[in-house]
């Protein structure tokens, strides 16, 4: 099996397996492509080549026989790998190193993932596009002149150009599903508490934020949710995990009762509703029972400011003139929140979470947009901080509540926009309802409705 720098990352397991190539081969490849794109590219902030080279040369002497043994991936910058920067994308934290190892890379590594380093950020996640923090602007490799989505930006970049085979990444409103989007690769945000937080959190955002993974294939994604599965003691949501994501990704569907939606209370870009429609009738040329209707998440939006308000505000910032001017706003406005305004929104998400969950009582799958319109300018989506809180919560009306929620989604990429970037669409399964939908993405994976290609300029 030939593979190379956009190989799927099942594809390169099953090579380094065989021995057709090797892990170290691997790791060097990346490495390079690292050094020769990422200057314009900016996906990395920080490389580790000696712990890549070190668990490389591990995967090929012990011959790893889980999925993704030798696999190259990324780690987001907000996630603390010990002895290693964990700056959180911010200036306030440029001189801290972790600690500890966040759980999922433990588990990372233990799946015998090669990890190239450290993926640029927004700073604390605050933006759904990697702008304006310490690393600066992550650029969408389909056209530098626009963002490569956020928070996990330079996650989905480093998948699209090449520069890693599987990323991983945190999704507290959208983080995951949104540059993935932007970028044109697929996004997996998994059920609230399958991954746990810790050693470093009781929680993420009173639940809103988990990891979630990006990859160039729908398998990928499954597999390096196995990758990642698991709890500690104490872990304050625990969802239990299938045996086995990837098995059951391919598995045969039964025929589902899918709906779709367009409708958010916000304007969405033709082209995105176009290409939900496109995706709609093509679940209903698989054999599923489609209908276009939908939950109404609007009451959100609310619960969602405050909450986000809080945990961005609970980060402790001796000098906040460092933050980002947007993150500056919010420890302000965060200061002006009680502990009861905090219980209050998060009772109120709480309740309201379930008259939502009650519409899959009566479908199997919700099909929506990922975004309201394609990738914005570098530099253009929340220019005002002002109203850049309700610019962002617009471009993310159909994220979002399924952090609420805490139902797992994913975005798969559905086509191009007339200027060439990548449109994504989003599945929304029930709670605990992962395998569920993907085995949905990986049919219209399998329709070609789905297509992770390569951008122009990065062979």
């Amino acid at each position: 099996m030939m593979v190379n720098a956009f190989s799927t990352a099942l594809d390169q397991a099953a090579a380094i397996a065989a021995r057709e190539v090797s892990a170290q081969e691997l790791a060097r490849l990346y490495l390079d492509r690292i050094a020769r794109f990422n200057g314009s590219l900016n996906a990395f902030w920080i490389t580790t080549p000696e712990l890549a080279e070190a668990a490389a040369a591990a995967a090929d002497r012990h011959q790893r026989s889980t999925a993704l043994g030798g696999v190259t991936a990324s780690v987001k910058d907000l996630t603390p790998m010990k002895g290693y920067p964990h700056t959180l994308g911010s200036r306030a934290y440029a001189g801290q190193v972790a600690d500890v190892d966040a759980f999922a890379v433990t588990r990372m590594m233990q799946e015998g993932c090669v990890i190239l380093g450290k993926t640029t950020t927004a700073e604390f996640g605050g933006r759904p596009v990697t702008d304006y923090g310490l690393h600066g602007a992550a650029r969408n490799p389909w056209d530098l002149a626009t963002n490569a989505g956020g928070s996990s930006g330079g996650a989905a970049a480093a998948v699209a150009a090449g520069l890693c085979a599987i990323s991983h990444g945190s999704d507290g409103g959208g983080s995951v599903r949104i540059p993935a989007a932007c970028c044109g690769v697929v996004g997996l945000k998994p059920s609230r508490g399958l991954i746990s937080m810790g050693p470093q959190y009781g929680h993420g955002w009173q639940g809103l934020l988990t990891d979630g993974v990006l990859a160039r294939s729908v398998a990928d994604v499954a597999a390096g949710l196995d990758a990642m599965v698991g709890h500690l003691p104490g872990d304050p949501y625990w969802t239990d995990a299938d045996p086995s994501y990837l098995d059951a990704s391919s598995a045969p569907s039964r025929r589902l009762r899918v709906a779709f939606t367009k409708a958010a209370g916000v304007v969405v870009d033709p082209e995105v509703a176009r290409a939900v429609d496109d995706v709609a009738a093509s679940c209903e040329g698989l054999g599923h029972v489609v209908e276009e209707t939908g939950p109404d998440t609007q009451p959100f939006r609310d619960w969602e400011k405050t909450i986000f308000a809080a945990a961005i505000g609970s980060v402790p910032v001796e000098d906040p003139g460092l933050l980002d001017p947007v993150n500056a706003l919010v420890h302000e406005f965060a200061r002006g929140l009680t502990a009861s305004d905090l219980v209050l929104a998060v009772d109120a998400m709480h309740r309201y979470s379930r008259s939502v969950v009650a519409f899959w009582d009566e479908y199997d799958v919700l099909l929506t947009p990922t975004f309201t319109r394609p990738a914005p300018g570098v530099g253009e989506l929340g220019s005002d901080p002002a109203s850049a809180g309700d610019d962002h919560l617009d471009w993310l009306s159909f994220a979002y509540p399924y952090n609420c929620t805490g139902q797992p989604s994913i975005s798969l990429p559905m086509g191009r926009s007339r200027a060439g970037l990548p449109i994504g669409v989003q599945l929304v399964g029930p709670p605990r309802g992962d395998s569920l939908i993907l085995r949905l993405a990986v049919e219209l994976e399998g329709a070609q409705q789905a297509t992770v290609g390569v951008p122009p300029g990065w062979e």
